[in-house]
């Protein structure tokens, strides 16, 4: 499973699962895509055929749903829960290794939708 980091994840997090072997990048590591609308970086995922790894659950949900009313499947969101996972240096390492084991187990099925724990 190919992944894509959204804005508010560290390139840092991308950096150690790449050390591992894993396809992952990280919006914040590519000037063309930091600022982008989320449909847009949603729509450059799924061209990318990456599950977008984000904590903006409101609006990646609804770009689910919008999807599955065209009848369109995606490649996955991830959604990241900000007391699990806060943004500051010392979760890193936790979220790294959650990240880890959701690539290991594979996609999950078409058109996912997973919080990751």
């Amino acid at each position: 499973m190919k992944l894509l980091l959204d804005e508010m994840i560290s390139a840092v997090v991308a950096e150690q699962l790449r050390a591992h072997g894993y396809d992952v990048e990280a919006v914040s590591e590519q000037r063309e895509l930091r600022g982008l609308a989320d449909e847009r970086l949603f729509g450059y995922a799924q061209d990318a055929g990456r599950a977008v790894v984000t904590y903006n659950r409101d609006d990646f949900l609804e770009l689910d749903r919008r999807y599955r009313g065209r009848d369109r499947r995606h490649d996955g969101i991830v959604i990241l829960n900000a007391r699990r996972f806060p943004q500051r240096p010392g979760s890193v390492g936790r979220l790294v290794k959650s990240l880890e084991e959701l690539i290991v187990g594979g996609r999950p099925y078409e058109s996912f939708i997973h919080w990751l724990r």
